[in-house]
């Protein structure tokens, strides 16, 4: 009967606890909305990072058994850098490779895609027919591809549910409709859940064509390649039967496959690329911002059961058994616990929607699965149980310590003991570690990202470039010729546009890494797998003027070179210096792989410039000119001082009135398009978040810092007015406090020194420019977390050189 009493005491006492905790919040509020805001401000940020995280660690590939999914690439001789392949090497490894159930393909594009009388650019991709049922996705509607699809030339198209709600209403099943000149029949609509990274957001798919042509070059790497393991099959193995498949290719094959292996990754790897490491890193600095929160509430809990030892004396004399106390203690820290959490939930998802609307779209659309980021059941509950956990459990042990103490009533005469002290200095000293391992690591992303967004990019003014893609297809543009007079058309109509100072055009504008190709000197032939590899470009109009490129030497393309003229390239500084290894540059012949082994005549020299990504060295480029290398997919660049929007309306108004199925899309800065890379994201993203949790972490480590000075010096009082009766100068006593809260500082900067350098080891794959361990970071951080240590320690300091000794001790 005992035992069955005591639950209905408990329970029986617990109204009367929950009135005497509200009545003591209302009456000194300060303490619980400490608490309300630490837990608020410290679980919402890091619940918004864990939303963003889950979303991409555990949704990023949204495909039945994901864990047997695998991306394949070629690998370069030499180098561990990956390309997609070959038609004929895919079907090598479906035929030799034992270890997949099934290997498909698949070719990123952009097409012309007409439905009525719109023409529009659509991102879509060539696809071998099996890649849907590979993936397990099953059309919503209508029908998957078959294999006769690619053999009988079939003209067929699968459209996203994406496409179908652009439709303007129709339903586009048995539709037919123009993809890039050619009608195509829409057999089939992918469910509205179908994301894949890697195609960012394609809305259309074809059978891959492999004509006669495909089926026997192997040199053409266009096709990436996705396989799902056999059961039981695990990746390393998958790779080792890959390696030993391309090494029997390599020797069947020896002038295009020689030297070359196979990585293969999984899908999620493959999908996330660098974001891994930005993800970690952002889930270190939450992990840091989390204990730091649970530092500065176990100081608040510490603090509060401190200053309260009297009354609790007082309450154990009057008979309360130290079960009562420690269970009405407990009570009192669960309403800021549950306010805290709800005012999370609110912070958490309000920055987690804000998170993924900062990211550029050009970088979103590689990332699907973050779409719906946000709090769900499992990030709410998680939140919930730290919440009330770490309150209570900071507030349960030092309520033991407390209770467990008989402690007499002392008044006024209480004051705290050295180990007291020193367990909250302790705890600042801790809190102030973390700060620092977090301010360094903002410093040195702010240096890195500076480095980044500062480098020679080997133009000038990128703000006032405008380009403007506008793609040619269909019959109409088969020819060259037809596809040269219209960009001629169109760059020199654009000219003469007012405010427009030069034009020019070019296939992949700065920030571009696509278009590698290998070369070699005609005088000096080397196979291909030893060939050194260059960026190829194709020019038109006054290109290298319009972007304001150095000439180093000989001149750029003229009006004069055509293609009934010898045939002439323009290349980089960078190229010329593995050509100058062995001889001239100016008048060399080199063949170029990526222009069908055509010879070209080396007739200038020019700047370098950052042609792919900004965080990658300026590769070895080449141009040649559309007018002798036709391209039908050119970017339009102008040099203007109009605004980009204005710029757009006037090319659309030429581009229409020369061909009104051509689309102008993509119409920008080359400055928007740099600051909106990947490159740039996965700096600047880290960064911005880095920075705010080490300025709330430096903010409660002070205000942690200030409480504790403050405390000690109320709790002091009657020390130091004694001092000061028996001839103790105020200045002794403000030094005394601040060499206290010195040291406190100093040795948690000391530590959390020792620990950044261990710590941002990890970081170094997302820096660029400067080392993990940079002095001067690591430097201007502990200056600036002990000047600010000073700050917050000024109103202790003078408070307690103030001290009047008659009022202190009468006081006592």
């Amino acid at each position: 009967m005992r035992l069955q009493s005591i639950p209905s005491a408990l329970i029986a006492g617990l109204p009367q606890d929950f009135r005497l905790a509200t009545r003591r919040i209302l009456r000194a509020p300060t303490l619980a909305t400490g608490i309300v805001l630490t837990i608020g401000l410290g679980l919402g940020s890091a619940a918004a990072i864990f939303a963003t995280s889950e979303a991409a660690l555990l949704d990023a590939v949204p495909f039945p058994r994901p864990d047997r999914l695998v991306h394949l690439w070629e690998l370069r001789a030499h180098s561990d850098e990956g390309s997609p392949t070959s038609y004929p090497t895919l079907l090598a490894w479906r035929a030799r490779a034992k270890s997949f159930s099934a290997l498909e393909g698949y070719d990123p594009s952009n097409f012309i895609v007409g439905l009525g009388d719109a023409a529009n650019m659509v991102r879509g991709a060539e696809v071998t027919t099996g890649l849907f049922r590979l993936l397990d996705v099953p059309m919503a509607r209508g029908r998957d591809f078959v294999a006769e699809d690619a053999t009988q030339g079939t003209d067929v198209a699968i459209v996203s549910e994406r496409f179908v709600r652009s439709a303007n209403g129709r339903n586009p099943l048995g539709m037919t409709v123009r993809v890039n000149g050619a009608p195509h029949v829409v057999i089939g609509i992918l469910p509205s859940t179908f994301s894949f990274a890697l195609l960012q957001d394609a809305d259309i798919f074809v059978p891959l064509a492999a004509d006669a042509q495909r089926r026997a070059d192997w040199t053409n790497r266009s096709i990436r390649v996705i396989g799902r393991l056999r059961d039981g099959v695990s990746l390393a193995r998958a790779q080792a039967d890959l390696g030993s498949v391309m090494a029997a290719l390599a020797r069947e094959q020896p002038a295009a496959l020689s030297g070359r292996g196979v990585m293969a990754l999984t899908l999620r790897e493959a999908f996330l690329g660098n974001l891994t490491t930005i993800m970690a890193t952002l889930l270190g600095a939450v992990m840091l911002l989390l204990v730091v929160m649970g530092t500065n509430l176990a100081l608040l809990m510490l603090t509060q059961y401190v200053s309260r030892r009297p009354e609790l004396s007082m309450r154990s004399a009057l008979g309360a058994t130290r079960a009562r106390i420690l269970r009405q203690l407990l009570v009192e820290s669960l309403p800021p616990s549950l306010l805290g959490a709800a005012l999370a939930m609110v912070i958490g998802q309000m920055i987690a929607g804000e998170l993924v609307s900062t990211i550029p779209d050009g970088v979103r659309i590689g990332m699907p699965y973050l779409a719906h980021a946000g709090l769900d059941a499992r990030v709410i509950a998680v939140m919930l149980g730290i919440a009330i956990v770490l309150p209570v459990g900071f507030g349960l042990c030092p309520a033991l310590l407390t209770t467990k103490r008989q402690i007499h009533v002392l008044g006024a005469r209480i004051t705290s003991s050295r180990g007291d002290r020193r367990l909250r200095q302790g705890l600042v000293a801790a809190q102030l570690a973390l700060t620092v391992v977090l301010l360094v690591a903002s410093g040195l992303l702010i240096v890195s990202f500076r480095n980044l967004v500062g480098r020679d990019v080997g133009f000038r003014n990128p703000e006032q470039i405008v380009t403007a893609r506008a793609p040619l297809a269909g019959p109409r543009y088969a020819a060259p010729v037809a596809q040269q007079q219209f960009y001629e058309e169109v760059i020199a109509r654009a000219a003469s546009l007012p405010g427009v100072h030069n034009a020019g055009m070019i296939d992949e504008v700065p920030g571009g890494g696509r278009g590698f190709t290998t070369f070699e000197p005609s005088d000096r032939p080397t196979p291909r797998s030893e060939q050194p590899r260059a960026m190829m470009r194709i020019v038109g109009g006054r290109y290298f003027a319009t972007m304001d490129i150095q000439i180093v030497a000989g001149r750029v393309f003229d009006s004069g070179d055509r293609a009934d003229t010898r045939r002439v390239a323009v290349v980089s500084a960078a190229f010329a210096k593995l050509l100058a290894t062995d001889g001239a540059t100016l008048g060399r012949m080199v063949r170029l792989a990526g222009a069908g082994d055509s010879t070209w005549e080396v007739v200038g020299i020019v700047g370098d410039v950052q042609v792919t990504a900004l965080d990658i060295d300026a590769p070895p480029t080449v141009y040649l000119t559309h007018l002798q290398w036709p391209e039908n997919r050119m970017t339009l660049v102008l040099r203007t001082s109009v605004g980009a929007a204005s710029i757009g309306t006037q090319l659309r108004a030429i581009v229409k009135n020369i061909d009104s199925d051509v689309p102008v899309y993509a119409v920008t800065t080359i400055a928007e398009q740099l600051s909106q890379s990947r490159a740039v994201f996965s700096r600047k993203f880290p960064m911005i978040l880095c920075v705010l949790f080490g300025a709330a972490a430096l903010a409660l480590s002070l205000v942690a810092l200030y409480a504790i000075c403050l405390h000690d010096v109320l709790a002091r009082r009657r020390e130091f007015g004694i001092r000061i009766a028996l001839g103790g100068a105020p200045s002794s006593i403000r030094r005394l406090i601040l060499k206290d809260a010195l040291i406190v500082s100093g040795i948690g900067s000391v530590a959390g020194v020792l620990v950044a350098m261990m710590a941002t080891r990890s970081m170094q794959a997302v820096l660029f420019g400067i080392a993990a361990f940079d002095w001067r970071v690591y430097g201007l951080v502990v200056t600036s977390v002990l000047t600010a240590a000073v700050v917050a320690t000024i109103a202790p300091v003078v408070r307690g050189g103030s001290v009047n000794p008659i009022a202190a001790l009468r006081a006592d």
